[in-house]
């Protein structure tokens, strides 16, 4: 396949390989941390460790961001870079959540107001993530409350920062492939 190769000009076989390989990565990526999230033991820790995760998975998520945007800006096809790109972070970030509200249910069973188990925490995060909120599983304290507004913070900018951002990425990339 030629670099300079228009998406629409390819076969109907190398466009579907195009789009498999930005699916397929991502949902390999996804069910690997899936699985680490399972599998890793995860101890209760400390408010001041469990913010310092948090700022780690923070970070991570924007690195991750930062990594796929510059691929969208150097892929031949900048359309299809930005589907994976999209399906690479969103699950970083969820897992990342998860996890932090797991372990803050394993520091003190205060946090939220029922049990959390690591099925429950994922639940949380991505019923927090969805806005569709139940309320059967709430945070209880103030601390486990500032953790949540800061999902909820990040969700809106991830919707709407991320979106403009990946959507700015593939014009750009495009305008890059057309000079």
């Amino acid at each position: 396949m030629v670099e300079s190769e228009s998406y629409a000009t390819l076969t109907d076989k190398e466009r579907r390989s195009l789009l498999r390989r930005a699916i397929v990565r991502p949902i390999a990526t996804a069910l690997a941390l899936t699985v680490l999230y399972f599998v890793v033991p995860m101890q209760g820790i400390r408010d001041i460790g469990t913010v310092l995760l948090l700022t780690l998975v923070l970070a991570a998520v924007v690195l991750v961001c930062v990594w796929q945007v510059t691929k969208v800006l150097k892929a031949d096809y900048p359309a299809i870079q930005a589907i994976e790109a999209l399906a690479a972070v969103v699950p970083v970030y969820l897992i990342g959540f998860s996890a932090v509200y797991y372990l803050i249910a394993a520091a003190s069973e205060l946090n939220f107001n029922e049990p959390v188990t690591r099925v429950g925490s994922l639940y949380f995060t991505l019923s927090v993530f969805s806005t569709v909120g139940f309320g059967d599983i709430t945070a209880s304290t103030d601390f486990a409350r500032a953790i949540v507004t800061l999902q909820m913070v990040g969700n809106l900018v991830f919707v709407a920062l991320g979106g403009r951002l990946l959507v700015a990425a593939v014009r750009r990339g495009q305008a890059r492939r057309s000079r």
